[in-house]
């Protein structure tokens, strides 16, 4: 296992080498440093310039660490000079969400540094660290006391000493994706499905509900269920499960009966069951 710091670049190169020195201070042997950024903007290759220049000697303070950029493009594949639509965040979401589901794949303890860079691509960072990492991975701010700030801005100096007052601070994180299951199936998702998929979340009575329908179904009509959910039609569902169509709608009939006793208010068809049932299969992990 490695461990890796993972960093917003912004125009401000200090802050990722000043993250990295104060880890090293408190005892985490660091092995490589990624930085994220907006790969066709001057500014931020500028301070990635810099950075790499500071990686070039084989040892950083007493230690081995490699140094690796991930200019973020375009979804034509050119370098990216700012996040300004959608399609770019969704390509963006991609590449980061890549990379912090392929460090955790391979075993890697992750530190993310939120401080430097643009504010969308720290955000985007804070949601990858909540759907892929775990209780032993940090989250980080570090805070730069105004005069300090002054006398290093735009890298004009890389380290300080412990007594200027420069502080790393840890940001409370709930890795959701190692807690439950069912938060991974929306791993990979665009941001905009992921807001889709926020809508069809269940509230609190509904979710209270469909654990009623569920916990009166027999397995197979539990299977069933989840096929007519997934599934564009009935017989769709009827050939995913190696069903003929009549067995299919005979568990049917029983889930739409079962779910007319919890739902006496509501007109219940399978449409209905479809739209109250997406998001609580999703939740508790069973699609």
């Amino acid at each position: 296992m490695a461990i890796l710091l993972i960093a917003a670049l912004g125009g401000q190169p200090q802050v990722v080498t000043l993250t990295l020195d104060m880890l090293l201070h408190r005892g985490v042997a660091v092995d490589e440093v990624h930085t994220v950024f907006p790969g066709g903007n001057g500014r931020y290759i500028a301070a990635h310039r810099k950075l790499e220049a500071e990686f070039a000697r084989p040892i950083y303070q007493g230690q081995g660490i490699r140094y690796r950029a991930h200019g973020l493009t375009t979804p034509q594949g050119r370098p990216l000079m700012d996040i300004r639509d959608e399609t770019t965040l969704d390509r963006v979401w991609e590449e980061i969400s890549a990379l912090i589901g392929k460090a955790k794949q391979q075993g890697h303890q992750l530190h993310i540094s939120l401080s430097g860079g643009r504010r969308a691509i720290a955000l985007m960072l804070f949601s990858a660290a909540m759907l892929y990492c775990t209780p032993n991975d940090r989250v980080w701010h570090i805070y730069t006391p105004p005069q300090v700030l002054a006398k290093i801005k735009n890298g004009t100096r890389l380290h300080v000493a412990p007594a200027e007052g420069v502080r790393l601070l840890s940001i409370p994180f709930a890795p959701w994706g190692a807690y439950f299951p069912g938060v991974r199936a929306i791993l990979g998702l665009r941001p905009q499905q992921i807001l889709a998929m926020q809508s069809q979340w269940p509230t609190e009575d509904a979710a209270r509900r469909c654990a009623q329908v569920w916990a009166q179904l027999t397995p197979r009509q539990q299977e069933v269920l989840q096929a007519l959910v997934a599934q564009p039609t009935r017989q769709a569902a009827a050939q995913a499960l190696g069903l003929s169509l009549s067995t299919l709608d005979t568990h049917r009939a029983a889930i739409l009966e079962a779910c007319r006793l919890v739902w006496p208010e509501e007109r219940v068809d399978l449409r209905f069951v479809r739209r109250v049932f997406r998001g609580w299969l999703l939740a508790e992990g069973k699609r």
